[in-house]
């Protein structure tokens, strides 16, 4: 979906009914800005950046009657304040916190004043293997843990992944909300350090062709030691800064089997320095950076 911007509550509407769920919207300022951009991620989830000024957001009895769904929606919010109201509950959102709420049910998410949140939405069926209802699950804050950090970090940092690992992140958040519900309704933290890894390894990919991108800046970025991040990597056998290369030298022969040359394919995927470059490609995949580029007529 492209980015859309709007400058009237009748088009944000229009917007937030097209990229959500049908919904209802009320606003007082006599001038009004809004704007939403949505990455799909595979067949059935997406992920969208939200920044509205004050408004009210709303799904009522008589939308659910003539339009229903039953879609499960996680705000993770992040600037501004505002409530989400369901099933009798109110939810107080806030810079850092996250609260789910149900398509199937009305609900009303309202904001004093501007603010900016991200919104994963997939199918109920997704999360049915939690074997919960998400009539005790919505409209209450969602306790810290690992599993929401790496599951805020993957969304927040979502741009526009390619066609092939788009539902592979999906799959990913899945998983990682899978255990937030799981995790939550025990009553205790979750704190598998594998699905943090997974989060951690996705967003790696991502970043990856960044020459920057360094073991010390993710540890910054997932608010973790230096020494925390190489042990959760060190127990499948590898290190982030390993992963890093190998993520770059994966996008590398991409490019360099489309045709491009090697010291373009080189500072496209983050190396800065050629012969290191191929010294690298020739350890990973046993064969040089030239050999995989197309042979020409």
């Amino acid at each position: 979906m492209s980015p859309v911007a709007v400058s009237s509550v009748a088009e944000w509407t229009r917007a937030c009914s097209g990229a959500f769920v049908p919904l209802r919207v009320s606003a007082t300022a006599a001038a009004f800005h809004a704007s939403l951009a949505q990455v799909r991620l595979g067949p059935a989830v997406t992920v969208t950046r939200v920044m509205s000024e004050a408004s009210t957001v709303y799904r009522d009895l008589d939308l659910i009657r003539r339009q229903p769904r039953d879609d499960v929606l996680l705000s993770l919010h992040r600037r501004g304040r505002g409530w989400i109201r369901q099933h009798g509950r109110t939810a107080e959102l806030g810079s850092g916190s996250a609260v789910m709420y149900d398509a199937a049910s009305p609900y009303a998410l309202s904001f004093p004043a501007s603010m900016s949140e991200v919104v994963l939405q997939l199918p109920r069926r997704t999360l049915t293997s939690t074997g919960h209802t998400f009539a005790g699950l919505t409209a209450v804050d969602i306790p810290d843990s690992a599993q929401l950090r790496a599951l805020t970090l993957l969304a927040s940092s979502i741009k526009r992944p390619a066609a092939e690992e788009a539902e592979a992140i999906g799959d990913a958040l899945i998983g990682l909300l899978r255990a937030v519900v799981q995790g939550r309704d025990a009553g205790a933290p979750a704190t598998d350090p594998h699905l943090l890894v997974e989060g951690i390894r996705l967003w790696i990919d991502e970043q990856c062709v960044d020459p920057d991108l360094t073991p010390e800046r993710i540890a910054a970025h997932f608010h973790l030691s230096l020494r925390t991040l190489q042990k959760l990597f060190a127990a499948d056998g590898e290190s982030p800064a390993a992963f890093i290369r190998s993520c770059r030298l994966r996008r590398s022969r991409s490019l360099l089997g489309g045709g491009m040359s090697v010291a373009e394919a080189a500072r496209r995927t983050g190396f800065l320095d050629v012969d290191g470059f191929t010294r690298a490609f020739k350890r990973e995949f046993a064969q040089t950076p030239s050999s995989v580029r197309p042979a020409r007529d």
